[in-house]
């Protein structure tokens, strides 16, 4: 990794939403364009106990509260949950992952972190994302449910698929990787979905950046080959370095059923205060 931090600077030293500059009010509009059946693609996991979430954190806790079953008179009902932000279909906030003591964009670790969240970088900062989506169906292009679980996915990868699927990938878009990967969870269960993974490469979180991609996302625990090597790379290039934001455990199975590569692209992050991430459910819209 390189000492010089991408996109630090790039939009003012207190910048705390990072590649959401490149969604800009025209790409916004530019994206709604894109719609032209209404069809809508919802692509979060159900957020249940057993399901999948990274190995060391733990399974989601839901409870159920009612009264006055048998009646007469009203009833009703309401949930307790306790979860990790990160621990169903998520996005990671810009404080999720830092280097020698600091943020994103500078700022420093040590003043902007403790027991009540992050004062820097939260999750609140990102509001509500609406942008150009575009999905490579990298297991697809394989012929195969899922890939292989060391599969690194490159840049020449990117360019072929995206060539073949009719897609280009630039500023402001979120790009989509389906290895396939959830289908390993359900079929083979949570030891064998946990051991490794495929993912993007280093070099695809780079070329990203080149290309002022906003978001990155996959349907796998980390958008990124596990296990992890050199502390999380993809992460600390496209988060730390870039100011990206990373999108884990989509469902991107109906999408590329469909065959649906180009899309209107929508999220909203519970609005936590000092949150490090969120769970969200994306929406994708052709």
């Amino acid at each position: 990794m390189s000492n010089t931090p991408g996109n630090w600077g790039k939009w003012g030293d207190d910048d705390e939403r990072g590649t959401l500059n490149y969604i800009t009010e025209e790409k916004t509009r530019d994206a709604a364009a894109l719609v032209k059946t209404g069809k809508t693609y919802p692509l979060a996991i159900p957020l249940e106990a057993k399901a999948p979430i990274w190995p060391t954190r733990h399974d989601n806790w839901h409870i159920a509260m009612f009264r006055n079953l048998d009646g007469p008179g009203p009833g009703g009902g309401e949930d307790i949950l306790m979860m990790h932000t990160h621990g169903s279909t998520h996005v990671d906030a810009l404080c999720h992952v830092f280097s020698e003591g600091k943020l994103y964009n500078g700022h420093d670790a040590k003043s902007s972190i403790d027991a009540r969240g992050a004062s820097k970088n939260a999750i609140s900062n990102i509001g509500s994302i609406v942008t150009r989506g575009v999905l490579l169906d990298v297991a697809g292009h394989h012929g195969v449910d899922h890939l292989e679980p060391d599969h690194e996915i490159t840049v020449e990868e990117v360019g072929t698929i995206a060539l073949k699927q009719g897609v280009s990938i630039g500023s402001g878009d979120a790009l989509l990787f389906r290895t396939g990967w959830l289908s390993v969870f359900a079929a083979q269960g949570e030891d064998i979905f946990n051991a490794a993974q495929p993912g993007p490469s280093l070099d695809v979180a780079q070329w990203a950046g080149d290309r002022e991609v906003a978001i990155m996302a996959a349907d796998n625990s980390a958008v990124e080959l596990y296990p992890l090597e050199g502390g999380m790379p993809v992460h600390q290039e496209f988060i730390w370095k870039q100011g990206g934001y990373l999108m884990e455990l989509l469902d991107l199975e109906a999408l590329a059923a469909d065959k649906v590569y180009e899309f209107l692209f929508v999220v909203a992050p519970l609005n936590i205060a000092q949150g490090m991430g969120s769970p969200i459910t994306p929406l994708a819209i052709c």
